[in-house]
């Protein structure tokens, strides 16, 4: 086991602990499985969103394979 020092954003620290706390995990765990995911899978994505635009006809497909799945 080792210890990882990170600097970030004293209010980036706070949001994360609190959304961690909702979770009912510690702020470690969230970090400890983003770089499990990191080593799995080496991808990063940075930016915004893409808005996807969908016609009408392949929204009400996807919209009943989201039925289907819940």
């Amino acid at each position: 086991m080792t210890t990882l020092t990170i600097r970030i954003d004293n209010n980036l620290k706070t949001q994360a602990a609190k959304q961690a706390e909702k979770l009912g995990v510690p702020l470690t765990f969230i970090v400890k499985t983003a770089l499990i995911n990191f080593v799995q899978s080496p991808k990063i994505i940075i930016g915004e969103p893409q808005e996807i635009i969908v016609a009408s006809d392949t929204q009400e497909k996807m919209d009943a394979i989201g039925d289907l799945l819940v």
